[in-house]
């Protein structure tokens, strides 16, 4: 067992670039909700610095799904048994350790802190809590992603293959058409849900504060207003697969200095507010700086030696420190056990923040490597076994 957990396999086919977009994408997560256990000089000195991880991650699931289903739908007829064998594959990798980690909470929850434990926490077991509402769940909060993910699963690839089983139309054309229909749709239901919303005409800081939270639980974080993000990676696969010599053009990296470019812009010059543009915009924007860095790095194959190894072991990790870095570390093992503070929503750091901070660390990547060897890599393997 101790031999199984301490040898780490890496395969040979990993995309280094990819592994880089995953780990900035995992360090901004994680950089965000360590901010919970620092003064607030500290954390106003580091959100210049934070971006939308989540975003990120977003458009790497939609290349690196796409480009699976793509695939498979290239190299085999589209038939409900794929369809089924994709959705069991994918789900053996998203699954085991999430329910881990849930059942924790849900357990850990009802037995120290019963009056957090969220009363319809059955909806959890299947990524509803966030697919229609008007809040954002306390409880796991970080899962409101996850959500948006698996129903991205579910959706997108039943779409796929019922067109192309009864429309017998091409696989080139559905995926282009399909992911394009996808993307307008979700723009247009981003504008009408926007404009659905009491704007006042002179807003108030307080009318301010209270949209803003509006457009956070009732656009930000629920399920459709979010996919289009995700099938903008599935048209980047879709281009990489069927344009290989565009994708593979050595020019692009002009392309990831643009990608950069409208990154920092989302950032500093299109910032959060409560305006239509932000709102409606600006996500679209986000998800094609992504689409844009991905020909770039999705060709650099290869790190820099043992210099880049640990890019690519916290990429590894990723999925598990991020189920695991906020309510499990930050609330239930630094803020209850260490602290033992249970009255108040908001912690507040003491003179010795900084050894929660590098608590915070520690603990995150110890657990996280921990899940990673002992239940993700099993059910890899078992996937991967079944298929062989």
């Amino acid at each position: 067992m101790l031999t199984r957990l301490f040898k780490m396999e890496i395969a040979e086919n990993r995309i280094f670039g990819l592994d880089v977009l995953r780990f900035f994408a995992i360090f901004m997560v994680l950089l965000g909700h360590s901010m919970i256990l620092a003064p607030a000089a500290i954390k106003k000195s580091v959100n210049y610095f934070l971006y939308d991880g989540v975003a990120v991650f977003f458009v790497l699931s939609g290349f690196l799904i796409g480009g699976i289903v793509i695939k498979i739908l290239n190299q085999s007829k589209a038939t409900w048994i794929g369809l089924f064998d994709f959705w069991k594959r994918r789900w053996m990798r998203t699954l085991p350790v999430y329910f881990v980690v849930l059942t924790y909470l849900l357990v850990y929850t009802l037995w120290i802190y019963p009056q957090n434990f969220p009363e319809q926490w059955y909806r959890f077991l299947y990524f509803s809590q966030n697919i229609f509402g008007h809040q954002r769940p306390g409880f796991f909060a970080e899962a409101w992603s996850l959500s948006i993910e698996e129903w991205f699963y579910l959706s997108v690839p039943f779409f796929f293959f019922t067109a192309l089983i009864f429309l017998k139309s091409s696989v080139k054309k559905t995926i282009f058409l399909i992911s394009l229909v996808i993307i307008a749709l979700v723009t247009w239901y981003r504008y009408y849900l926007y404009h659905q919303l009491p704007i006042p005409l002179n807003p108030s800081p307080n009318e301010i504060t209270h949209l803003r939270n509006l457009l956070m639980t009732d656009i930000e974080y629920q399920v459709i207003p979010r996919l289009d993000a995700i099938m903008y990676g599935v048209l980047a696969a879709f281009f990489a697969y069927y344009f290989p010599n565009w994708w593979n053009n050595k020019w692009n990296f002009i392309l990831l200095l643009v990608g950069v470019f409208l990154l920092y812009e989302t950032k500093f010059n299109m910032g959060k507010s409560y305006g239509a543009f932000n709102t409606i915009w600006n996500p679209s924007i986000k998800s094609i700086a992504v689409f844009l860095m991905l020909p770039f790095l999705s060709n650099l194959k290869r790190g820099f030696g043992i210099y880049t190894r640990w890019i690519t072991f916290f990429s590894l990790i990723s999925y598990s420190m991020y189920l695991v870095n906020l309510n499990v570390v930050t609330i239930s093992i630094i803020k209850h056990t260490i602290h033992g503070i249970y009255s108040s929503k908001k912690f507040v750091p003491g003179e010795y923040w900084m050894i929660d901070f590098g608590l915070y660390w520690i603990l995150t990547i110890a657990i996280s490597f921990v899940l990673y060897q002992l239940i993700e890599v099993p059910f890899m393997k078992m996937r991967d076994k079944k298929r062989s």
